[in-house]
């Protein structure tokens, strides 16, 4: 969408407009002499990609020796450019640390000279607004916000997700584009999976159209299903900062982390709430709910990733004559569960611990095949997920021990789930103690075919 923006700027021929994408300086962090020579480097090579050669500017290595390189270069570029310049900077809180407080003040301190001497207009793409940016500065030993570093923003814009209408015309005119149709209940699903977010929305397609099925004349929902597959694991920028903004940000983590335990939220702040909001990670509701089920699958799998990256285990040893033997599995996953768990003890939310293990373990040995569906029972303290694999399904009540009085319950509620998915045995109800100072023994307790309300469930404590 920006570089078509950008595109039509360049047509009118009043400005000469450049789109940049910065996602390249994201590991300079508080560098800012090597932030700034990719910055000037990624103006440089774009110039040469997309601009007449009347509207290019030379690059000279003297502007990366100096941590005012950026403004220097874009101040000199725009005293030798016939037109007023147009730049729009895609990726903007990819930086962090100095190197984005470097880059917000050097734009900040050509603003003056607009626009002979610098840029007429910069437009910085973002997840959030740019006055909610928190940034710790190393070299001031503080932290900054987006405001007192760049006070010279002159409109915010956030793009509302699209609905339903908004989507099928989207993909009516990729149809018309490139003869390529849709099969009955792909469009809608697509709307399903992305709840309308923009840019979910535009990668799926792309996935879809441009990358997995460009010589397809029709997409299916199997074909859908393998891109929305593939974009979670391929771990864009979009989704990766997902996961480094959890793992750093205390307001972000007292939302999700609660959300994933089933734990009700009631003393969150409101401006945190809208910040997860800004985010796109909470839908803009006054429900507290995860914003689409995509990010329902992306914020469990990238929490448990690092854990998944150090298991010794084989997929193929849970598939026998064409079905899962989660039975297998989740004997399996006792002995890990045991042998790991103290180890995995300083990840940044404890709490949350044994899910995230054992969300691990199952996406690990589900990644041969099959699939996983998540549901956070928000206030009811648990975690409803469904295993499919070809035919067969299997209900998963996970829980941390509260009190005696909470076995009944849990098993009602395994049973309700398990009718939910239509199954009458394949129930787990995986019950976690919360204090692993306990002898194992005191702790683990295994009940195979147990009855609740006609349904066939086993019952693991650890």
């Amino acid at each position: 969408l920006l570089i078509d923006l950008c595109y039509k700027i360049n047509e009118q021929g009043e400005y000469t407009c450049l789109y940049i994408n910065i996602e390249g300086a994201q590991t300079t962090r508080d560098n800012v002499e090597k932030c700034n020579n990719i910055f000037v480097r990624e103006v440089y090579n774009r110039q040469l990609t997309f601009l007449k050669k009347e509207e290019q500017f030379k690059y000279d290595e003297s502007y990366e020796f100096s941590e005012y390189g950026l403004q220097l270069y874009l101040s000199d570029w725009s005293r030798n450019n016939k037109k007023p310049i147009v730049l729009i900077i895609d990726e903007i809180d990819s930086l962090v640390g100095d190197g984005l407080v470097s880059v917000l003040r050097q734009l900040r301190a050509g603003y003056d000279a607009r626009p002979n001497d610098f840029p007429h207009s910069v437009l910085l793409n973002g997840v959030r607004d740019l006055r909610d940016y928190r940034i710790y500065s190393k070299a001031e030993d503080k932290w900054l916000t987006g405001g007192s570093c760049f006070n010279i923003k002159s409109k915010s814009i956030r793009l509302d997700n699209f609905n339903i209408g908004h989507v099928r015309n989207l993909f009516e005119q990729h149809s018309k584009e490139h003869n390529q149709n849709f099969e009955d209940g792909v469009v809608d699903d697509i709307f399903r999976l992305t709840d309308g977010q923009p840019w979910l929305c535009n990668a799926l397609g792309d996935m879809l159209c441009f990358e997995l099925f460009k010589e397809k004349p029709s997409i299916s929902l199997s074909d859908l299903k393998v891109a929305k597959e593939k974009l979670i694991l391929r771990r864009d920028t979009h989704i990766d900062q997902l996961y480094h903004k959890l793992e750093t940000e205390e307001r972000l983590r007292s939302i999700v982390m609660p959300m994933l335990l089933g734990d009700q939220i009631f003393n969150a702040k409101e401006e945190d709430l809208q910040y997860c909001k800004d985010l796109g990670i909470l839908k803009n509701s006054k429900q507290i709910e995860i914003a689409n089920p995509i990010y329902k699958e992306i914020l469990p799998r990238e929490l448990s990733n690092p854990v998944q990256q150090g298991m010794a285990i084989t997929e193929s040893d849970y598939y026998k004559d064409g079905n899962l033997d989660l039975k297998l599995m989740m004997t399996d996953f006792v002995d890990f569960y045991r042998e790991h768990v103290t180890g995995q003890l300083d990840f940044f939310y404890k709490e949350i611990t044994p899910h995230i293990m054992i969300m691990a373990y199952l996406q690990r040995v589900v990644n041969g095949g099959g699939e996983i569906h998540r549901e956070y029972a928000l206030g009811r303290k648990r975690l409803d997920v469904a295993v499919l694999y070809k035919r067969q399904k299997f209900a998963i009540e996970i829980k941390v021990k509260k009190n005696e009085r909470s076995r009944k319950e849990s098993l009602e509620q395994t049973a309700d789930y398990m009718d939910l998915l239509g199954i009458t045995e394949g129930g787990w109800l995986i019950i976690f103690e919360q204090d692993l100072s306990k002898p194992w023994k005191d702790r683990y307790n295994q009940e195979d075919d147990v009855i609740c309300n006609g349904k066939k469930m086993t019952v693991i404590e650890m």
